[in-house]
């Protein structure tokens, strides 16, 4: 069997609005992107479930009009990197919303390494998935 692919071939880059729709269609793209790439798909797609969820719930509260967030992916030999990326109010700005606040210890479990860059002009979380050999 062949080397695992790391051509531009093997990425994703998809904006979508914040809205409760968003997630199913975001798991549908990265389930289809993955689906090759020998890894985790099941992991991948829960991960993304919950980091987009987030965006969705807490990223532009109280707007007539939601904001968007960018998907990322990209495959390397050894890794699948996945990123969620917002332009909202980032984590711990302006007003408290309600949430268990279980979605990124979810994340952080399913991920080989999770990062997070947080500031009041947005998120973007960064995971990484390791890829196995065939």
């Amino acid at each position: 069997m062949g080397p695992l692919p790391a051509d531009p071939s093997f990425s994703l880059r998809e904006s979508m609005p914040a809205i409760a729709g968003s997630v199913k269609v975001a798991r549908h793209a990265v389930r289809r992107f993955a689906a090759d790439l020998e890894v985790d798909v099941d992991a991948i797609v829960l991960a993304v479930s919950e980091a987009v969820s987030n965006v969705v719930m807490h990223a532009y509260p109280a707007r007539a009009n939601p904001g968007e967030f960018e998907l990322r992916g990209r495959a390397s030999p050894s890794e699948v990197t996945l990123e969620i990326v917002d332009s909202g109010r980032g984590l711990g700005h302006g007003a408290s919303s309600a949430g268990a606040g279980l979605g990124l210890g979810i994340i952080e479990r399913l991920a080989e390494a999770v990062e997070l860059d947080d500031s009041p002009g947005g998120v973007a979380l960064t995971m990484h998935f390791r890829r196995r050999a065939r």
